[in-house]
């Protein structure tokens, strides 16, 4: 037993002696933490850290896909670190889209964006006058760490208690938000002011825009505070993405676009299909010739191109002199100098196509061709030349010729600044109809003026012009200005009352109460007795017949519902708009839901580009404190769908919406085999009363009227033009026997739309500078039938439709560009 202690004892002393003699195993003071670094640079455990540490989405503040991103400005506060975003700034009246980037940070995300308006208390803001609150949605699906813009939009109404645009992701399968929703507040565009878009590889050589008369549209007066200008312009780096929507609908705040050096395979099909649609419906794309028309020729946009190149050119003083002496004379002012370039332009020649023409001032140098109502634009010299920009004359040719505006006339400002006004219009210099040539029957048709004076008398009597009464102040009628929704304008109130008059549930037909009377009796009397007859106790027929009454009454009652398709009823009057050779044309639906009992419908869309929202079924405000509100929602995936229209019982609700409907072909003016203008329905849809209109002026511009009746033309015909003068009174159809007697052979069953037709029988008005002396030919029709592409759930049995066609079949040239009446020269040398 000590033998073993003794060795144990020893063993012990030699491991110890060891221990002491061998340096590398000493006690690491660090080796705790060396393992701890170790154990934190395993990869698994960094996984685990950013998980903890990144967000599950990387999100970016919604902005408007057309425009500037909104800037984040750090305060200077360096304990709160708070981060102030400018406002997002949108047109209201006008569907914005939005784009946000987004990644995925440590697994795939699937998920789905909402945008709404709020108000001040951060809650949706209600659609004035309904009692609905509105939301869009789309689906979200990001690759783990791959960023991904997200492509959106958001519809501000014209009357609005909306503040802010908040915008939340939300994930797939638990609803619940990542990360805190992003909410920027909301600055309105001015009803006048539009976006002027320059598309350039090098954008930075238009810079010079933001300076312009044109743009800036100074004013100055003592009693109005500072007016933003006419334009906002979007400088778009062409050697980047380009962020242009795909979507007509969303266009409509871009009055103009530049064109320098873009490759049109970089814009992606459907931009491309939303630009021409913008085109044809009064867009105005300004080509820069010389470096330009090699890269567009035999693209989209190859077709509607007014000139070809067929060489290059050097333009000399002597090449400019007629064109700048056009732009340089005024008539109210001292003419300008003409344009002396330094050296010679290095240009393109231009060989014009059969529907071009020159713009005023000629000299082969800038030339345009009409795609529907809008126009394309090409130059042959460069648009942002040096000289070219810096000459006197310049502002006023890019006014009067580049962006065919009228011509205006330079005062002093109160403050000894510079004024500018319209020389023919006057006090309309807040008119949208002057800063964007884009218009949409549905939305602007019978539109007047813009403004409105104000008279106003103030307390303070030390201005004069408020003692005199004069006029001190312009406001506008519409907030949206030109190409916005307007629930109360002249086509939506005659779509509201013609729903309201065809929207009610239809009772059973004396037809349907004679045949179930009869029914009854037969089975009441006859056969009643011939049963108990054949079994030998007649006695029981009558214990049967009450039997009989409480069935009969159910199966009247069931048959009658089954009639009036469950007491529910669709019915819609829409508006197909169509331009010239276009095949594709602009949709505006104006559905009423109708319901006996309470009932919570849901709307799908073919069309994934269809936007719709509820339409106030009546004009004055019916929401009072305490009263519901019902959450709309609309969806675009591969179709479009809103959801969530919540109908009370006994009452009829409204929804307005719009596509972009493509046809087969459009429906155009042609040549027949004798040489004589004919009307081509090449749509897919049978025409009635159809009729072709030419409006055309006399030499002192009053306006002169020929029309021609043709009928039923069905898809695949045509028909020769016989036009005789025509008049057509303010409160009546023009052709009303010919539409009487079609009417009474045909026996069609047709919804009331005599006032939607006379709207579109009236042309633009005298206020409308682009348009009011335009001549054009157009065709007015009815298809009896609501248009396919539109499911409404549940269903009903009653469902009645009726659209109206208008076709601009072809317009004349719009009235020449004319140079201000004088410059700011003449106004700064009187100071």
């Amino acid at each position: 037993m000590r033998a073993l202690r003794g060795t144990g004892m020893v063993l012990w002393c030699l491991m110890l002696v060891a221990t002491l003699g061998c340096g590398g195993c000493e006690s690491d003071p660090n080796a705790q933490q060396n393992a701890q670094q170790d154990k934190n640079d395993d990869p698994k455990n960094d996984a685990q850290a950013d998980k903890i540490k990144l967000k599950e989405c990387e999100i970016s503040p919604p902005r408007a896909l057309v425009g500037p991103e909104p800037q984040e400005n750090l305060e200077s506060n360096k304990k709160t670190k708070s981060i102030q975003r400018k406002p997002l700034v949108l047109k209201p009246g006008h569907w914005t889209a939005t784009a946000q980037d987004m990644k995925a940070n440590y697994d795939a995300f699937v998920g789905q964006l909402t945008t709404t308006l709020t108000d001040k208390n951060k809650q949706p803001s209600r659609l004035l006058p309904t009692q609905f609150t509105f939301r869009s949605t789309r689906p979200i699906v990001l690759a783990k760490g791959r960023p991904k813009r997200i492509l959106s939009h958001v519809f501000v109404p014209q009357e609005t208690h909306g503040t802010a645009i908040q915008s939340k992701v939300l994930i797939h399968n638990t609803g619940k938000t990542v990360d805190q929703p992003s909410t920027l507040d909301l600055k309105k565009m001015p009803s006048y002011q539009y976006h002027l878009v320059v598309l350039a590889k090098e954008v930075s050589r238009y810079g010079f825009l933001n300076a312009t008369n044109t743009v800036l549209a100074p004013w100055e007066s003592e009693t109005e505070g500072s007016i933003e200008p006419h334009y906002r312009v979007v400088l778009v780096d062409a050697a980047k993405t380009l962020p242009l929507p795909g979507n007509m609908l969303t266009w409509t705040s871009i009055a103009h676009v530049f064109w320098d050096e873009v490759d049109p395979t970089r814009i992606s099909p459907d931009a491309q299909q939303a630009l021409l649609d913008w085109l044809h419906w009064g867009g105005r794309l300004i080509i820069n010739g010389p470096d330009s028309l090699d890269t567009l020729r035999g693209s989209f946009l190859d077709p509607y191109l007014p000139v070809d190149k067929i060489g290059t050119k050097s333009f000399t003083a002597e090449d400019l002199a007629t064109w700048s002496q056009y732009w340089a004379e005024r008539t109210q002012g001292k003419n300008l100098e003409t344009l002396q370039p330094i050296q010679p332009w290095s240009g393109v020649q231009l060989k014009p196509r059969p529907q071009a023409r020159e713009l005023a001032g000629g000299s082969q140098l800038f030339f345009e061709q009409n795609v529907g109502q809008g126009a394309v634009v090409v130059s042959a010299v460069q648009l942002s030349e040096r000289d070219l920009i810096n000459w006197h004359g310049f502002d006023g040719f890019l006014n009067g010729a580049l962006l065919h505006r009228p011509a205006r006339k330079f005062s002093a400002g109160y403050y000894e600044g510079l004024s500018t006004n319209w020389a023919d219009h006057d006090n309309l210099r807040l008119d949208a109809h002057f800063t964007t040539g884009l218009r949409m029957f549905a939305r602007d048709m019978t539109t007047q003026a813009n403004v409105v004076t104000v008279k106003q008398t103030p307390a303070n009597n030390a201005n004069p012009a408020w003692q005199m009464g004069e006029p001190i102040a312009t406001q506008v009628d519409r907030v949206g200005g030109i190409g916005a929704w307007n629930p109360f304008g002249p086509g939506a109130k005659a779509a509201r009352e013609s729903l309201k008059a065809a929207a009610a549930v239809e009772l059973p037909g004396p037809s349907f109460v004679l045949l179930c009377l009869a029914v009854y009796l037969a089975v009441l009397v006859p056969f009643n007795w011939m049963v108990f007859k054949s079994l030998g106790r007649v006695e029981w027929a009558w214990i049967t017949a009450p039997l009989i009454a409480i069935l009969g009454t159910w199966a009247v009652v069931r048959l009658a519902q089954l009639d009036i398709g469950f007491v529910r009823s669709q019915t819609e009057i829409a508006i197909l708009e169509l331009q010239g050779s276009h095949p594709r044309g602009l949709l505006s639906r104006y559905t009423a839901l109708y319901s006996s009992l309470s009932t919570t419908y849901d709307i799908h869309y073919e069309n994934p580009e269809t936007f719709a929202i509820p339409f106030p079924a009546r004009e004055e405000d019916q929401f009072k404190i305490g009263d519901n509100t019902w959450d709309v929602v609309l969806q675009n995936q591969s179709e479009t769908q809103l959801s969530g229209i919540a109908i009370s019982s006994v009452s009829t609700r409204m929804v307005q919406s719009e596509e972009m409907l493509s046809c087969q072909g459009p429906l155009q003016l042609g040549t027949s085999s004798r040489g004589h203008k004919q009307i081509e329905n090449k749509t897919e849809f049978d025409l009635h009363d159809v009729i072709v209109v030419r409006r055309t002026f006399s030499k002192n511009g009053t306006p002169r009227l020929e029309g021609s009746w043709i009928g039923d033309l069905r898809a695949g015909h045509s028909a020769v033009l016989g036009l005789t003068p025509l008049i057509i009174a303010p409160d009546q159809l023009p052709y009303a026997e010919q539409r009487s007697h079609a009417a009474e052979s045909s026996r069609r069953k047709q919804l009331d739309v005599e006032a939607m037709l006379q709207l579109a029988f009236q042309f633009p008005a005298a206020s409308d500078p682009f348009n009011a002396q335009r001549e054009e030919y157009r065709a007015v029709a009815i298809v009896d039938e609501m248009l396919p592409g539109i499911e409404v759930f549940p269903k009903s049995s009653q469902i009645h439709g009726t659209t109206i066609v208008l076709a601009h079949l072809e317009y004349g040239a719009p009235v020449p560009a004319k140079p201000d009446v004088n410059s700011r020269f003449d106004v700064l040398k009187q100071k």
